[in-house]
């Protein structure tokens, strides 16, 4: 891509190594980038200026949080603070750091391809959201959860999108919780009202945009030319949320919290979560270069009962599961009891 891009995130040490991810793979895909990096804590900031990575633009709590937030933060958990300040650190970077747009991106996305074919989408409107696009058995749940995802917004150093902002910000300052009051889910809730509040808001239509646990289910996942496809368009970037890292073993070596669905094959396991899980242990090891005892976003392993029985548990899937559940499943009982270990 010829043209700069600015991008902004938020993380703090237990999301590091998504966020070092995050930043690898925009490396790979694009030319001209800034990533804005709200650093949540202190040892992030000062691990990610011992990386001294390039494109990077890295901001403090000190610098960013104005007295209304300091005041919000006394009175909300550190989750919900984090949902809280979602609209705040794109109107901070478009009011204070002098660029003609900003992306805002989750820490736990992942670039399969270039966001090039977005911004083309989108042309010259000043708002870009994306919908969760739920599968039909999860349709409903958009009640509660609501139409759109966090996951990436785009905003236009523009009066529309500036008052979007300052809108969104305000009711986020306000209420940002996801019990109580249907229709206002965290900060993501409040998406749902922008296309009739502002002009100038743009739904992507892209599929390989956001491609999510909440909305693969179902879609063909294929290779083309070397390219991910996922249905007819190219997978842009997937939203690992909710994905768990363990260290390294023979039982999960890619580690994934759900264990369940990572026992076998799969077209989304070896093209989607593999490479995820292979660049966050490389982004592990970048880390330790300059932190050797870290351990923050890595999952503490379950020990071997609790392991090999959730293994068998899920082996319903196998031409086995016969023998499984007759023999084995009996033999995990007595481990679990420990009457043989």
């Amino acid at each position: 891509m010829n043209a700069h891009l600015n991008f902004c995130t938020l993380f703090d040490k237990g999301f590091l190594i998504k966020g070092l991810a995050l930043h690898h793979s925009l490396s790979t895909h694009i030319g001209k980038f800034t990533l804005w990096i709200l650093c949540m804590d202190d040892l992030t900031y000062q691990t990610l200026e011992k990386l001294r990575l390039q494109n990077v633009q890295l901001i403090t709590l000190k610098e960013f949080e104005d007295d209304e937030l300091k005041e919000i933060k006394k009175t909300r958990s550190q989750r919900k603070y984090f949902f809280t300040i979602s609209p705040s650190l794109p109107l901070y970077i478009l009011t204070y750091k002098n660029v003609e747009h900003i992306t805002y991106l989750d820490a736990d996305l992942y670039f399969f391809s270039s966001p090039e074919i977005i911004y083309k989408e989108m042309g010259a409107h000043s708002i870009m959201i994306i919908p969760h696009n739920l599968v039909a058995t999860r349709k409903a749940k958009e009640k509660e959860v609501g139409t759109y995802n966090v996951g990436m917004l785009i905003f236009r150093n523009d009066t529309y999108a500036l008052e979007c902002l300052h809108w969104w910000r305000m009711q986020c300052n306000l209420y940002c919780d996801d019990t109580e009051r249907p229709g206002h889910y965290d900060d993501q809730g409040y998406l749902d009202y922008f296309e009739e509040k502002f002009k100038g808001v743009y739904i992507l239509k892209n599929r390989g945009a956001n491609v999510a646990p909440w909305n693969i289910q179902g879609m063909p996942i294929y290779t083309k030319e070397k390219e991910v496809y996922v249905g007819p368009d190219k997978l842009v970037f997937f939203h690992f949320s909710g994905f768990g890292l363990y260290p390294r073993s023979m039982i999960l070596p890619y580690g994934p919290q759900t264990f369940r669905e990572y026992t076998r094959s799969s077209p989304a396991k070896d093209l989607m979560y593999k490479p995820y899980a292979q660049c966050l242990y490389q982004m592990l090891e970048s880390v330790r270069t300059v932190e050797p005892d870290w351990q923050y976003g890595v999952i503490v392993r379950p020990g071997f009962k609790q392991n090999s029985e959730q293994f068998f548990n899920n082996s319903i899937y196998y031409p086995g599961r016969r023998l499984v559940k007759t023999i084995l499943s009996p033999l995990l009982k007595k481990i679990k009891t420990k009457q043989l270990l």
